[in-house]
This record gives structure tokens, C-alpha cells and sequence, in this order.
């Protein structure tokens, strides 16, 4: 079996989430009974030995090192949470980490919303001497005329890679495996570990947005793991993303999803709320694997609102980075994140889709920028750290192999994905980094 990738149009799944092997944790496991994540003070002491920072504050007076960082916001879709974690960080390490030997870490930030602004914020940061590496957010649209810029002048480090830019730009790096990772991941999960002799998969239902992209994401990533495993009665229905939960309950009957053993939703977080209201109004109870992005604080909301029990779906499986900002652990950096992004970023903040590995990739270019010395800081010097950076990567998985992931997808470096389930007002880890058994689908894939 091969899998051929024609310009994948950019790929609307996952997310990131969050978590890092900052130490050996195979074993551990992870209960949390409540979606509220810690949020007492905690020491900086992991902070300071992951970035080699110094404590205390960045003097204002010496010249900052910048960052270029390009987000999609402002228009539909948007990320604001990619800025929130992002903007969390940088004033965490000019806080209390001490900047940059003592420089204070600095943000250029520019907006897109369609694929032109990528080429007009490539041009404006790689016209700026003072830019010294660039870090995206997510980029539906504008990665490409983005990077074409960028990628020849600067180290272009990519938030979260969710569209063929971002999988295919050689000479950009991504620390985290990305859609691939968590699609084709669900894909194992689905048809390997939840496939018992008590309970065997033979059916798959799945709900998917009504656009090329996440077509492109069941067809390419998630259908063929289920084929290799032996799955071939599979039913996709695509829902439109402005979907009621009435359109949804359609598209769940047309896809038998009362009669499937597994029900995947592989869709944007209000397809998910609406997916959740359209199985609880037809009574279906079959398994639902999903990503992360469902778990977002809007779900959460939503069951408020509707007077449900529970912060997210009960019994539902959650794919992320390996770690979860619901079951904050010390040694991966998560509860450091949970702590400053609320410290930094208000009470209310978004902390869970794309904020957590956005907070990490700033505290691991400020890691970079440590090791050089803010001296010693160029495009040579930054390339030269990432691709000589084998991990631990802070709130992701496993190792960093850069280019060796898969032959497909040549900038991501992370392979591992987590699986987590919420069940009866618990979180618990399933097959995640906290207890040793996170997912690679790159080797269940391999030889294909």
C-alpha cells in the first residue's frame, strides 16, 4: 500500500496538545478529576533548566531578540489562541527567566487571512535585520507564499503543520508530528487498540467538514491505517461547517453510526458540539475518537450550558501532542504551562487547542537563543541548534528526528501521538506519554 500525497489542500485537523519526554515517565499514570487544570504557583526551576534561562526579569534597556511570528487571525478561520500562548511565553521568560542573557525576547507579529498577506509578511520580517528566526501559529492560507519568502533567509520553525506548506517546505522544521501524527494515529487507535475480542472493530463511522481539505484527511491519512489494519467497512459523511446538530443527526444516520463500532469525528470544535448534540438527541452510545481541538474550553462551556454533567463527552478519546493540559504533569512542562498562560494570559485565557505547543515552541527557541548567547545570535547559528535538537521537546512526545518522521512529510520531527479519555468526570490517560504508550502510526505505516 502506498499513500500519495498531490498537494495536499491544507489538512483541518489537529492540534496540538501538549506535552513533552522531559523524562522517562513510562511508569506513571494520570488521573484528573476535574477539566479545571491546576493553576497553583509553581517553581520555575523546570522552566529554568529546559531553556537555560537566569531568574529574574530581562533588562529593558539592552536590545531585544525578535521573533517573527505569523499567525491566522482576524478573519474566519481564526486561531487566537496560537497568539495566546504565544504572547504568554514570551512574557514568562522576560519575567522571570531573564529573557535572553539578559535581553528581552521580542515578538513581530504579522496577521493573515488569505494567501496573499503570507507573502507580505515573509517580506516584512525577512527585511528586518533584527529578526532572527520565524515561528508560525496556524496557517490555513498563506504558508506557501510565506515560506518561499522566508525559508531562504531565516530558521522557519512551524507552530503547528496543518496544510501541505506546512508538511512539505524543506528547510522548515515543525516539533510536534502534526495532523498527520494525530489523524493516521486515530486511525491506529481505532482500528488496533480499541479492536479487542470483547469489543471488535469491524465498522467504522466518520463525520468529516464538507470542504477538500478534510476529505483529503480521511481519504489519505485515516481510511488507509484503518485498510492496513484489516477495517475496510468504513462510511465517511461530510457535514458543512455551519452545521446544526439536526444536519449532523442526518449525517450520523446516513453513516451508520448506531450500527458502527467506532465513530470518529474528525472535524473543526463547533462540528464537535454539534456532533455530541446529535448523538445524545438519537441516543447513540457507540465509542467516538476525536482530536484534541474537541476538548477546547467552548465544549466545555457548551455541556454547561445544556445542563449536561460533565466538562467534555463522556467517554469520548481525545488525540493530542502526548500530554494534556487536564492531567498536568511536572516533568513534561505541562504544568508550567497551565500556571503562567493563566498567569500571563488572564484567568480566562484559551489554554487547550493550539495554545500549548505554541507556548512550548517559544520556550524552545528561547532555549536556542541560551545556547548561542544573545551575542552570538544569526540565521546560521539558530539553524545550526535546530538541527542539532533531538529533544526532549517541552509538552511533546518523544524524540525529534527532523526529516526522518516520514518521507512524506520531510519538516515534522515528532512522530508520538497521546490518546486520552474523559469518563465520568475524570480524565484518564489511555495511550499517551504519561503512561508510557503513545502512539507512532510512522511504524505501524512503515514498509507501506
Amino acid at each position: 500500500m502506498r499513500f500519495i500525497v498531490r498537494r495536499l489542500v491544507p489538512c483541518l485537523v489537529l492540534v496540538a496538545i501538549f506535552g513533552s519526554a522531559c523524562a522517562d515517565s513510562s511508569s506513571k499514570s494520570a488521573t484528573q478529576t476535574s477539566t479545571v487544570a491546576a493553576t497553583a504557583k509553581v517553581s520555575n526551576q523546570w522552566a529554568l533548566s529546559y531553556t537555560g534561562g537566569t531568574a529574574g526579569k530581562a533588562d529593558p534597556s539592552k536590545s531585544p531578540i525578535v521573533i517573527g511570528y505569523v499567525n491566522q487571525e482576524g478573519g474566519v478561520p481564526a486561531f487566537p489562541e496560537s497568539t495566546a500562548g504565544t504572547k504568554a511565553a514570551v512574557d514568562y521568560v522576560n519575567a522571570e527567566l531573564g529573557g535572553i542573557g539578559g535581553h528581552p525576547l521580542k515578538l513581530e507579529a504579522c496577521q493573515v487571512q488569505a494567501e496573499e498577506d503570507g507573502q507580505r509578511c515573509g517580506t516584512q520580517l525577512a527585511n528586518d535585520a533584527t529578526v532572527q528566526a520565524v515561528l508560525t501559529g496556524v496557517l490555513i492560507s498563506g504558508g506557501e507564499s510565506l515560506f518561499k519568502v522566508v525559508v531562504p533567509k531565516l530558521p522557519v520553525v512551524i507552530g503547528n503543520p496543518v496544510s501541505n506548506p506546512d508538511f512539505l517546505t524543506k528547510g522548515a522544521v515543525a516539533f510536534t508530528p502534526g495532523s498527520p501524527g494525530v489523524i493516521q494515529a486515530l486511525g491506529v487507535f481505532a482500528g488496533q487498540n480499541l479492536n479487542t475480542a470483547a469489543h471488535p472493530v469491524k465498522k467504522v463511522a466518520i463525520i468529516y467538514g464538507d470542504n477538500s481539505a478534510a476529505k483529503l484527511a480521511v481519504t489519505l491519512l485515516f481510511n488507509p491505517v484503518l485498510q492496513k489494519l484489516g477495517i475496510t467497512d468504513i462510511k465517511g459523511v461530510p457535514v458543512p461547517e455551519t452545521a446544526t446538530a439536526a444536519d449532523v443527526q442526518s449525517a450520523l444516520q446516513a453513516s451508520g453510526a448506531a450500527q458502527a463500532d467506532v465513530v470518529a469525528a474528525l472535524t473543526t470544535l463547533p462540528l464537535c458540539i454539534a456532533t455530541y448534540d446529535a448523538m445524545k438527541a438519537l441516543g447513540i452510545h457507540t465509542p467516538v475518537v476525536t482530536t484534541s481541538l474537541c476538548q477546547g474550553t467552548p465544549m466545555v462551556q457548551h455541556l454547561k450550558d445544556v445542563g449536561d454533567k460533565g466538562d467534555v463527552p463522556n467517554g469520548w478519546y481525545f488525540a493530542g501532542y502526548g500530554y494534556n493540559p487536564y492531567l498536568p504533569d511536572e516533568a513534561s512542562g505541562t504544568q508550567t504551562f497551565v500556571a503562567k498562560i493563566k498567569q500571563y494570559g488572564g484567568a480566562n485565557v484559551e489554554y487547550t487547542g493550539f495554545a500549548p505547543s505554541m507556548f512550548g515552541n517559544v520556550l524552545t527557541l528561547a532555549k536556542f537563543f541560551n545556547a548561542i548567547g544573545p551575542d552570538k545570535i544569526n540565521a546560521e547559528t539558530v539553524k545550526a541548534q535546530i538541527d542539532a535538537f533531538t529533544g526532549p521537546m517541552m509538552m511533546v512526545s518523544g524524540p525529534m528526528t527532523c526529516g526522518k518522521v516520514s518521507a512524506l512529510f520531510p519538516t515534522l520531527c515528532g512522530a508520538e501521538v497521546g490518546i486520552d479519555q474523559y469518563v465520568d468526570g475524570k480524565w484518564v490517560s489511555v495511550a499517551d506519554a504519561l503512561n508510557g504508550k503513545p502512539l507512532n502510526p510512522s511504524k505501524i505505516l512503515a514498509g507501506s
